[in-house]
């Protein structure tokens, strides 16, 4: 009878600690919308960051690891942060980092990214809040943050890092890099604008990672509230319609990783834009959302 209640025991044992493992170990889910709405003039950032940092080799392979944070500090508690970063390796997502927080004031993330070989990395973030007033009004709250970063692998010399060109050996290396990625971008932007039939003498061509440029200038064709109002609903539809998943003609979902910078298509009427990229596989993919006025 002893022997029966200690397997008993231990049984019971053993499913509440796997139960309590798979609690623990269950990843947070991520939030199925991000809303903007009207912006709040009483919220702002009081930091607003993106880093990344080449952190050491892994391996003999010159495999090595980038430290990759996030950081954004409002000026007073929120009903609801929310933070988006998007990774790119030489015009391609690499990785992903969202997280939502209700009550807070500050969203801090952190990630270690393996990767190898050269790469002009770039980070863009967007930091959003809602706020919620009585009377249920509801206002938000937004900032964007960038890095970059180039590591270049040689057979020549040590794998190294930087941000900024120092030597002029450095500054052949971006030369190269920058070259190889705009012609890249050149040739593929070209491509998708013929396949959907869209003239770029209408618009203003935009990559999603050099939003942070109108942070403190309008974005052409639209003033400074627009602009705000653009960048919010912008990034509206790329969490909904490409951070949580990509949705093929098939209906089905595909991840984003391995797909190319979004270019924004910002027309000279501030009432719509588009949103093209490709997919991991090389499927075109077209957004078009519009704006309220």
């Amino acid at each position: 009878m002893k022997t029966w209640k200690l397997a008993f025991a231990m049984l019971i044992t053993s499913f509440c600690v796997g139960l309590f493992l798979v609690i623990q170990i269950k990843p947070e889910p991520l939030r199925d919308a991000l809303i903007f709405f009207p912006i709040d003039p009483t919220a702002s950032f009081l930091e607003a960051t993106s880093q990344i940092e080449f952190q050491k080799i892994e391996n003999e392979e010159d495999q090595y690891i980038l430290d990759w944070t996030v950081t954004s500090v409002l000026n007073q508690p929120a009903y609801l942060r929310q933070d988006i970063s998007l990774l790119y390796k030489d015009g391609y997502l690499k990785d992903i980092q969202s997280v939502w927080r209700e009550n807070t004031d500050t969203i801090w993330l952190e990630k270690d990214v393996k990767s190898d070989d050269s790469g002009h990395y770039k980070v863009v973030s967007f930091h959003h809040a809602e706020i919620h007033y009585e009377n249920d009004e509801i206002k938000s709250a937004q900032a964007l943050s960038s890095d970059a970063l180039y590591v270049i692998d040689s057979p020549l010399k040590p794998l190294h890092a930087f941000h900024k060109p120092k030597t002029e050996e450095e500054k052949e290396s971006k030369r190269i890099l920058d070259l190889i990625l705009n012609q890249q971008q050149q040739y593929d932007w070209e491509d998708l604008l013929a396949y959907y039939h869209l003239s770029k003498e209408h618009y203003s061509l935009v990559p999603l990672t050099d939003l942070t440029l109108y942070q403190k200038q309008p974005l052409p064709h639209l003033n400074e509230e627009q602009t705000a109002r653009f960048l919010g609903g912008l990034w509206e539809g790329i969490y909904k319609n490409y951070v949580l998943g990509i949705q093929k003609l098939d209906g089905t979902i595909i991840t984003p990783i391995g797909s190319t910078v979004p270019l924004i298509l910002v027309p000279k009427s501030a009432d719509h834009f588009f949103i093209l990229f490709r997919t991991a596989d090389g499927q075109p993919v077209q957004l078009m959302q519009t704006l309220n006025p």
